[in-house]
């Protein structure tokens, strides 16, 4: 009996397995972006009122966000899921979320001095000229800041990191799907549609909701 063409993963292995890598680190950057606004706000004062950060500041913090878990994710997912014409569990996205959470949160305390750097650049308040100094002096800091600031935010990591558990889980049953539009369109559907969702409620969402988060 021939099957129906419907029925069976036209893709190879190997363009799903760089298809699931790709999705998931999209996703896994917007839960970046979001995670570190969110500390960022979480540490409002108990007596102060918690406001989201401007404009500039809030773009290259969230770019810091997006560019710590991109440093962790893809290497981590390709080798992990080596076979992706077959979905793994629940549980192992979690404990692979676990881990996304640890690394992406004190390698986002390893960037943050160079973000204060480059949002001061952006702002005026530090010199074209004074940007290799500067940079030096962040690259320093951000040994200490790799343990301090990443401590810290560890909380709003985890959480992002049991979002991330989640989505990845479902983006890899869309990716193995034995149906050939699902597979390829699917994934990227669920990564864009959860990863611009948790950006746009990080970016717009009420800013005491957004502190208790952290």
């Amino acid at each position: 009996m021939i099957p129906h063409p419907l029925s069976q993963t036209t893709a190879p292995d190997h363009v799903l397995r760089i298809r699931l890598t790709a999705s998931v680190t999209v996703y896994g950057c917007a839960l970046g972006a979001a995670a570190i606004l969110i500390s960022i706000i979480a540490r409002t004062g108990v007596f102060e009122e918690a406001e989201h950060l401007r404009l500039i500041p809030a773009l290259f913090s969230a770019l810091t966000g997006a560019v710590a878990a991109f440093l962790v994710t893809p290497l981590a997912i390709y080798h992990a899921r080596d076979r992706a014409n077959e979905s793994s569990g629940l549980l192992i996205w979690l404990g692979l979320g676990l881990g996304f959470g640890l690394g992406s949160s004190f390698v986002t305390g390893l960037l943050l001095p160079l973000n204060v750097v480059i949002i001061s650049l952006a702002e005026g308040v530090v010199g074209v000229g004074e940007l290799p100094s500067q940079a030096f002096e962040a690259a320093l800091r951000g040994i200490r800041s790799f343990y301090v600031e990443g401590a810290l935010a560890i909380f709003t990591w985890l959480l992002a990191g049991a979002l991330f558990g989640v989505g990845a889980w479902i983006i890899d049953r869309l990716n193995a799907s034995p149906n050939p539009i699902a597979s390829k369109y699917g994934a990227w559907a669920v990564s864009l549609s959860l990863g611009l969702t948790v950006v746009a409620f990080a970016a717009f969402g009420p800013p005491e909701t957004l502190r208790n988060l952290g």
